[in-house]
């Protein structure tokens, strides 16, 4: 591609969650906007995962000046009808640029490449630096092959560049909040203060491989949440963080900083927590920040499941943490994963059982789903997990566990957290 005259236009798209609007192209916009070497026009735009994904590409080639680029971060559940979106894309307007990143295709990225043709580049990793880089090579002619964290087509084969570390000083990435301001809608608001995760669960890709904790100083988590809790008519917002209560310093600290919007009323919904560290003084910092609900495991309570997928599960700290929280006026939602490796069935009615009597708000029970970038992806053959190789990666069958069992599990899980649903209203 040669060095354009004009500003290079990037669509930044994000497909989610019906009423929520994507962290990641917010990152992304900001950290594009940022760069000094870029004269890019960028327009973003979300999606509900409702949409079809024919609408979503007509409303992408109806933007009027037209993107040269289009940019895509792709989860499990969003990647069929992402891959949908870039076909008809391509086939409209064969000179539109499409790269996409994220968990999905990040860890699969060669793969993803060669089966969809549709798509130029994808990037490898977090993105706020690698996505202007590409951006860069593209606008001068350069070779996207050479960016590290991308993968990208060299006259049809496809190549990769080598790796990119992680960005060790997060303060570095610019704030989605602060510097190209994005207005987050009420209750769909999210706030990052870390990244990586101090477990090493074996089906999630949460830590991407890594238990090291990189942190965003206390000044900027400061200012992201005074940002996002300032919006007018923002009632509720909440953090991405895959352990809400790292340490108790660091639980008291984000309590300093969220305390003074709780006061005025303003919630934090559905924080991940580790339960069986939650006690009354604990429960009460929660309470402190806003903290409305709190999502947690046990995932599961069978002894070869917790061993095979490195988890641990004491059922007296566990069920001591749910009661703390509901004294506290915290409602609790229990999460369970049918059809770990080396769960029976037996130990999946085990653990229904245990989240019951622990009487949690609600009980979220979901079949497991394998995904790129994790050990059991990786180990699949070994752990004899047969999946769908298409995304979201849904389990067909495990070595204990056969399909139908599989199915009537999830209904048996499903008619339990209705059970509790309707007993807690």
């Amino acid at each position: 591609m040669a060095r354009r005259r004009e500003a290079l236009r990037v669509a930044l798209v994000g497909v989610n969650a019906p009423g929520y609007r994507s962290l990641a192209t917010a990152y992304l916009k900001a950290a594009v906007a940022a760069e000094p070497r870029l004269d890019a026009a960028l327009m973003r735009l979300d999606f509900d995962a409702s949409v079809d994904p024919w609408w979503i590409a007509y409303r992408l080639l109806a933007l009027d000046p037209a993107p040269d680029v289009v940019a895509m971060p792709v989860m499990c559940w969003t990647a069929r009808q992402v891959y949908e979106i870039v076909r008809v894309l391509k086939q409209a307007r064969p000179e539109l640029i499409v790269i996409l990143g994220g968990p999905e295709v990040g860890p699969i990225a060669e793969e993803v490449l060669s089966a969809q043709p549709a798509v130029d580049a994808v990037v490898r990793g977090e993105g706020e630096v690698t996505l202007p880089e590409l951006l860069v090579a593209l606008d001068r002619g350069g070779d996207p092959c050479a960016v590290p964290g991308v993968s990208a087509r060299d006259h049809g084969e496809v190549v990769s560049g080598p790796d990119r570390e992680a960005v060790s000083d997060l303060d570095s990435i610019p704030s989605p909040f602060l510097d190209t301001p994005w207005v987050p809608s009420d209750g769909s608001a999210y706030i990052e203060t870390y990244r990586g995760c101090p477990h090493r669960c074996s089906y999630c890709f949460e830590g991407k491989g890594s238990t090291r904790i990189r942190s965003f100083s206390w000044e900027r988590i400061a200012a992201d949440v005074a940002a996002v809790a300032s919006v007018p008519g923002l009632r509720a917002y909440s953090f991405i963080d895959p352990v809400f209560n790292l340490t108790p310093d660091r639980l008291s600290r984000l309590a300093d900083i969220c305390e003074p919007y709780a006061r005025n009323g303003i919630r934090l919904h559905t924080i991940e927590v580790d339960i069986e560290r939650i006690d009354d003084v604990a429960a009460r910092e929660l309470v402190r920040a806003g903290v409305a609900s709190v999502e947690t495991g046990p995932q599961s309570v069978g002894a070869a499941a917790l061993s095979e997928c490195r988890r641990s599960f004491d059922a007296d700290r566990f069920t001591a943490g749910v009661e703390a929280c509901k004294r506290a006026g915290i409602a609790v939602e229990c999460d369970l994963i049918v059809g770990l490796p080396g769960d029976t069935v037996d130990d999946v009615v085990r653990g229904l059982e245990f989240v019951t009597s622990v009487d949690p708000a609600v009980l979220q029970v979901s079949t497991l789903h394998v995904l790129p970038g994790t050990d059991l992806w990786a180990r699949a053959g070994e752990l004899g997990l047969v999946f769908d190789p298409e995304p979201p990666h849904e389990l067909i069958a495990t070595r204990d566990i056969g399909y139908a069992d599989l199915r009537r599990l999830e209904v048996h899980g499903v008619a339990l957290g209705a059970q509790l649903r309707a007993a807690n209203r």
